[in-house]
């Protein structure tokens, strides 16, 4: 694996002072946990700042800094006061934090706004400049979040050989929002440079392409973004957590004693807890007022419920974090003062940072827990709570936090909608134990399936995926002039040629419906042409069933491959080859998963195969389609562990097949033989194993857009059958 650098505004370890002296902590966040395997290999890096202003520290203290951080594989940007209060406080969180959770900007003065931005392009300047110092030939970068979103644009402009991929942590918003910042094509093209963007939800990559067509930027037909004559991918990567870190805590002797502290100092209460930073994002004054509500609306209750609620310090420099930090101690004041007795308080508000073992102790006895962001990328805390919990717990969770998209079985609420958050209160106090076991149990499979690592795993394979040791392959080596040429003067010169033709989006346009995309007669005609030459063997390989291809090629001389490689039929026999059973069990199960998510008015249809299920959206709305397709992945995502089958992503289909058929495992039947010339032609991610498989000398062709391993690429079908044709 290639070198891989991750940059963050914060580093995993961070450093203060106390006493005068250098103290190292390391961080705790979900982040750190996600990406420490990568740190431990000596020749990844993590570069950020160390959490200390540099005004504060000598030559030699920083120094020392250093060396200490070099030891766990960390190299630290150190950044000024001046800095600190201009790029962070200033343009990162009081202007684009508040963009992008569509909370309406601060009010600035114009030159305070041109001086944030300032630092904002110098900062990021400096922390590109650290990358490109270390950066080795092929190096993979991976930036994080909104602080640093112009550097994959800088990086780019300074090393052409390096792939950067980019991941926003938090909530991409429309663009009538968006476009409300005067940088916003800026940033935009900043991100841009990235050859991979990641989100963590299917609404926020289509936020993201609104934005990048309303300010002008090419789309290709797959909706994706075009910057620099470069195919630019846009995904969603939903973030986990340590599932086992939090599933295990119970045991451990720390938590187990805090759990005997917050249940002397609750005894008998219901607990509702709310774990936060003190956030304006976080709904917290929302919270509080329909906690309020909630005890108007049920006295039966009161001195029988309380509402724990931990709003960690944040930002504190920023007046606006701390106005909430005075409005919040007051509310809690009051509804303590109209409500409470001298045995019972209603509100137990601590305004302070707690340790991992008080974080799951609460949630480890909690009744419910109550999160409802006003607006929140993911929310990593309702899935902390739901994997501290041991049989018993409700969820309520704000239909705007990206956890939402994964938690269905959570209490899903509007936090702009008070009767929401009292009514959910309500029935979290009254569900019935069987609904809460089976509704906590649906919940603890998916993220247990769906864990941090998993995500960092996903998001490096992506990036790592494309790349066969430079950054080619995207939209450049179009096969023509030259390279035409001599494709054609290797095909005169050959005595031994083998074609491997994949069908649909290859040879034949991609249709909405596709049970219509019959071969034409001009193809009949060029595949008969191709198939009456002794020296040249012509294998259609598809992921079609054995019966269309039976009803449409059987009197052509041409050898047949269905399914991807499950089963063939050789130009000279007439009987077809099962080269891997049938398993029907797992199709017994996973299809009814696929019928909940299909409608036909709506564009979705199954297509069952021998040895295959597809799901396909060809003719879906493109936001229905997406959404859909990324909670069946979700979703099947342990049915296929336990079934060992496989999903693959295609061109507007998800299709569940047994891993070990793939259309490269097929090809080598006919590879084994002494061949002059081999060209394959394919459109598609299966068709990424044939190329894959082809040898160093072979053609290999995309048809359409799209990252490939393939040599060259040809735009669309007609291109390809008209190259098919030159071949005589």
């Amino acid at each position: 694996m290639a070198q891989v650098i991750i940059v963050s505004n914060r580093l995993p370890i961070s450093v203060k002072k106390e006493d005068g002296k250098l103290v190292f902590f390391r961080s705790v966040g979900g982040l750190a946990t996600g990406l420490s395997g990568y740190t431990k290999d000596r020749k990844n890096q993590w570069i950020g700042w160390p959490g200390i202003a540099n005004n504060e520290l000598t030559t030699d203290e920083q120094s020392s800094i250093v060396e200490e951080l070099a030891k766990h594989n960390c190299r630290p940007v150190f950044l000024s006061q001046r800095q600190i209060d201009d790029f962070y406080n200033g343009y990162s969180n009081s202007v684009l934090w508040q963009a992008l959770h569509a909370l309406g900007r601060q009010p600035a003065s114009s030159a305070k706004r041109q001086r944030w931005w300032r630092a904002y392009r110098e900062v990021n300047e400096k922390f590109s400049q650290a990358v490109l110092n270390l950066a080795e030939t092929g190096v993979r970068v991976w930036v994080h979040d909104y602080q640093l979103m112009l550097v994959p644009k800088i990086l780019r402009d300074g090393r052409s050989d390096i792939i950067t991929g980019f991941f926003l942590h938090i909530p991409f918003p429309e663009a009538k929002t968006f476009k409300r910042i005067p940088e916003h094509k800026k940033l935009l093209d900043g991100m841009l440079g990235a050859d991979l963007v990641g989100f963590h939800t299917p609404g926020y990559v289509a936020n993201f392409l609104e934005n990048c067509e309303a300010a002008g930027i090419a789309m290709t037909d797959n909706r994706e973004p075009m910057a620099d004559e470069r195919v630019v991918r846009v995904a969603d990567f939903p973030m986990g957590i340590d599932y086992e870190k939090y599933a295990t805590s119970v045991k451990s002797k720390e938590v187990k004693a805090a759990i005997r502290r917050y249940q002397r100092r609750y005894k008998r209460l219901k607990v509702i807890v709310a774990i936060d930073r003190l956030d304006p994002t976080k709904g917290l004054v929302e919270r509080l007022k329909a906690y309020e509500m909630f005890l108007k609306r049920n006295p039966r209750l009161r001195g029988k419920v309380v509402f724990s609620m931990v709003a960690a310090p944040s930002r504190t420099a920023i007046p606006a974090y701390q106005r909430l930090t005075k409005q919040l101690s007051s509310l809690a004041r009051r509804i303590n003062k109209k409500y409470g007795t001298a045995k019972w308080q209603p509100v137990d508000y601590m305004n302070v940072s707690k340790p991992f073992e008080e974080v799951t102790a609460l949630f480890h006895i909690a009744d419910v827990a109550f999160i409802a962001p006003l607006r929140d990328g993911m929310n990593l805390a309702a899935k902390e709570f739901v994997a501290s919990k041991r049989g018993k717990g409700v969820l309520i969770l704000s239909e705007t936090a990206g956890a939402a998209e994964e938690l269905r079985d959570a209490l899903l609420v509007d936090p702009k909608k008070p009767e929401t958050l009292v009514s959910a209160l309500e029935q979290a106090l009254t569900m019935r134990r069987r609904e809460l076991r089976r509704r906590l149990r649906h919940m603890q499979q998916q993220l247990a399936a769906n864990t941090v690592q998993e995500w960092a795993r996903d998001f490096v394979t992506t990036l790592q995926r494309p790349v066969p040791g430079t950054r080619t392959q995207l939209v450049t080596r179009t096969l023509q002039g030259g390279s035409e040429q001599h494709l054609f003067e290797d095909w005169q010169q050959s005595k031994r040629r083998l074609l491997l033709l994949d069908y649909d989006g290859s040879l034949v346009p991609l249709q909405e419906d596709y049970r219509t995309a019959r071969p034409s007669a001009a193809l009949m005609r060029l595949l008969e042409t191709l198939c009456a030459s002794k020296s040249t063997d012509v294998v259609l390989i598809s992921g079609r069933p054995a019966s269309d291809l039976q009803k449409w090629f059987s009197k052509l001389p041409i050898n047949l491959v269905a399914e991807h490689g499950a089963s063939i039929k050789m130009a000279d026999r007439k009987t077809w080859r099962i080269i891997e059973r049938p398993d029907t069990r797992w199709k017994r199960i996973l299809q009814p998963v696929l019928e909940k998510y299909t409608d036909a008015k709506q564009g979705t249809r199954i297509e069952v195969k021998a040895h295959t299920l597809v799901w396909h959206y060809r003719s879906a709305s493109p936001y229905y389609a997406h959404k859909n397709a990324v909670i069946i992945k979700r979703v099947l995502k342990p049915l296929l562990k336990q079934y060992g089958v496989q999903l693959m992503q295609g061109n507007k289909v998800l299709e569940i097949k047994n891993p070990h058929v793939s259309k490269g495992e097929v090809a080598r039947t006919w590879l084994k033989r002494d061949y002059d010339f081999i060209l394959g032609v394919g459109d598609d991610v299966t068709d990424e194993d044939l190329f894959t498989a082809l040898p160093p000398s072979a053609y290999s062709i995309k048809v359409g857009r799209g990252r490939t391993m393939a040599r060259y690429r040809l735009p669309s079908p007609k291109e390809a059958t008209r190259l098919l044709r030159k071949l005589r």
